[in-house]
């Protein structure tokens, strides 16, 4: 193959004319009717001629028909490219949540070194876009540093990638807000799948089609080159005089064969293959059933889970009745420590009093005296006032008792009077009268009531007793079970009564317990003060510490800083020198790639030439026994 391209770069005849390039990019070629079969050039049909354009010169070789589509399309009607809308819901919530998740794995999986959660990227800062964003597209181009000005040119990152949507600048300067962030969200997303189609795609595969042949050394050829080997070849030899090519046909045929046949045509390879798809198979089928493990597992997860669940909940109880007890114990802690403040106050004031005063012996001699005989006068007075308040609190008992007996009896004629429908006054057996009895100990109108009651509902009463007075013996008998209810409570209300008591002796003991306590948490206290004194030294040391060290770290901060920014421009300037050299290979390239075309066309034009002048000869006439012999 490359001799024959040899020969094509120094043919025979070579021509300074312009190149005659059309717009597509193919050359420019004129057809001519007729032509001489034995050639390869007149053998060739249009279909192979199409063919042939697709691959050639050197770097046409195994170039793909068209790129892969971006995943959107870009449909244009007419010829005329339209405003593309986006089909995507990139404004829904579960889509959103869908697109993070797999932007946290893909990052994940390669080894991000930044903090990155959910939380993060559903409302992320424009710095936290920057370095996944740089993150994602270093897969893409490993020496690619964020600009000055990032907010113009990620966008035409985005625009050179052929992103079908269009990113504004004024998006990049709102990144993390609601209405900006799901587009550009989806084109990170797209910009993480397009690096994840890089990973999986084989870059061979880009360039020879999976079901051209192979050539001598193992590597794929695709038909095209078959046929660009071909043409070259024949038409090599078809310069050099040769009319015949048969050699290369069959060289052609075979490849085609192969090509066609591939490593399908090795039969015993494909029986091999099946027996041992069939063992494999039947491997599988003996295999015991795992849905039925499946399924118990899940039944015994399902039951953890229940547990977990119920545990959980059990946790979540004890947590907030825990809560209780210390916002309780913090409660007392802190009424505890008021009270430490009012005894400590109180203790300096004493002490203060105790030592301005200006008294002798004899006079603190005379103040104890007097004091005591005070401490007697109290504690008798005291006597006196628990005697007092005792007979007062027995007297308001039989005041309650009566209070009570006077209620029930009243609740009892109001409910015997509604029994017997004497309430209210429009009942069948009041007759027009107000039977009902109304009590309010601290009203003072409570005598228009009585009133009411002796002039009005006992004589009323009394005359309704003569009527039913079988019913108020039964009342009488009524009266007599609740007296002894009440003589019951009161009993009850006795034994409470010493109860309580008992709870008063056990008050006093707690009072002793708290007073110690407080005298235990003033000397906690005193200790902790003493120890926040030291651990505030030990602060302002390393305080100092600290400041000395951090000038240090600026200033050497510093040196990187300035080492950094003389690299940037070293691999800036490296770039340039890149781009320069890459856009003169190019450049040349393209020279070569038009010069050959333009060599080709002019040796088509030569053969046809020839062979026009050829079929222009006049042959001399044979004679009748050669043209039957021929």
């Amino acid at each position: 193959m490359h001799r024959g391209r040899s020969s094509l770069t120094s043919g025979r005849r070579s021509s300074a004319g312009p190149l005659r390039i059309k717009q597509d990019g193919g050359v420019q070629s004129s057809s001519s009717a007729g032509g001489r079969r034995s050639s390869a050039g007149g053998r060739r049909s249009s279909s192979d001629r199409d063919r042939g354009r697709k691959s050639v010169g050197k770097f046409g070789r195994g170039r793909p028909t068209s790129r892969p589509s971006s995943g959107y399309g870009r449909p244009t009607f007419g010829g005329h490219d339209h405003t593309l809308k986006d089909p995507r819901t990139l404004n829904s919530r579960s889509f959103m949540q869908r697109e993070i998740k797999d932007i946290i794995e893909f990052l994940t999986e390669n080894g991000y070194s930044h903090p990155l959660s959910v939380k993060l990227l559903t409302t992320p800062t424009t710095k936290d876009f920057l370095k996944i964003f740089q993150f994602i597209y270093g897969f893409l181009d490993p020496k690619y540093t964020l600009p000055a000005k990032p907010e113009e040119e990620i966008p035409q990152v985005f625009k050179t990638l052929k992103y079908p949507f269009t990113i504004s600048k004024s998006q990049m300067f709102t990144v993390g807000s609601p209405h900006t962030w799901p587009h550009i969200l989806g084109a990170l997303h797209w910009l993480m799948c397009s690096v994840k189609f890089a990973f999986a795609t084989d870059p061979r595969s880009l360039f020879d089609n999976p079901s051209d042949g192979d050539d001598f050394e193992g590597n794929k050829v695709s038909e095209s080159e078959f046929l660009f080997n071909y043409y070259e070849n024949t038409y090599s030899e078809f310069l050099k005089g040769v009319d015949t090519f048969e050699k290369f046909e069959q060289d052609l045929a075979e490849n085609m064969k192969l090509q066609a046949v591939g490593a399908t045509g090795n039969l015993e390879h494909l029986a091999a293959e099946e027996q041992r798809l069939a063992t494999e198979l039947q491997l599988l089928e003996q295999e015991p059933c795992k849905l039925t493990q499946l399924h118990e597992q899940a039944q015994m997860m399902s039951s953890d889970n229940e547990r977990f669940h119920k545990y959980l909940q059990e946790l979540a109880g004890h947590k907030r009745s825990m809560e209780q007890k210390c916002q309780d114990l913090d409660l007392q802690l802190q009424q505890t420590e008021l009270e430490s403040d009012q005894a400590e106050a109180e203790k300096n004031r004493l002490e203060h009093c105790l030592t301005n005063q200006e008294l002798s012996a004899s006079d603190v001699q005379r103040l104890y005296a007097e004091m005591r005989q005070l401490t007697n006068m109290l504690d008798d007075l005291e006597k006196g006032t628990q005697e007092l308040d005792q007979e007062i609190w027995n007297e308001e008992k039989q005041i309650a008792k009566k209070q009570e007996q006077l209620e029930q009896q009243v609740s009892q004629y109001n409910s015997m009077a509604r029994t017997l429908k004497l309430i209210p006054p429009t009942a069948e057996n009041a007759h027009g009268v107000d039977y009902e009895l109304r009590l309010n100990f601290h009203s003072m109108s409570d005598h228009a009531g009585m009133m009411d009651f002796n002039s009005t509902i006992k004589p009323a009463l009394v005359q309704l007793k003569k009527q039913i007075n079988d019913e108020v013996l039964k009342q009488m008998e009524q009266k007599l079970s609740e007296e002894e209810a009440l003589e019951q409570v009161t009993e009850m209300v006795e034994s409470k009564t010493e109860e309580y008591a008992k709870q008063e002796t056990r008050l006093q003991r707690f009072e002793k317990d708290i007073q110690s306590y407080k005298e235990k948490s003033k000397d906690e206290t005193r200790i902790l003060t003493e120890q926040f004194q030291s651990i505030e030294t030990k602060l302002c040391d390393y305080q100092r510490h600290s400041d000395m060290d951090l000038a240090a770290k600026e200033q050497e901060f510093h040196e990187c800083q300035i080492r950094a920014e003389q690299r940037v421009k070293e691999m800036k300037e490296e770039k340039e020198n890149y781009q320069h050299f890459l856009f003169a290979a190019i450049t040349q390239i393209l020279e070569h790639k038009a010069l050959i075309q333009n060599r080709i066309t002019e040796l088509k034009e030569q053969a046809k030439a020839m062979i026009a002048e050829t079929e222009a000869l006049e042959l001399p006439e044979a004679a009748p026994g050669t043209s039957a012999s021929t």
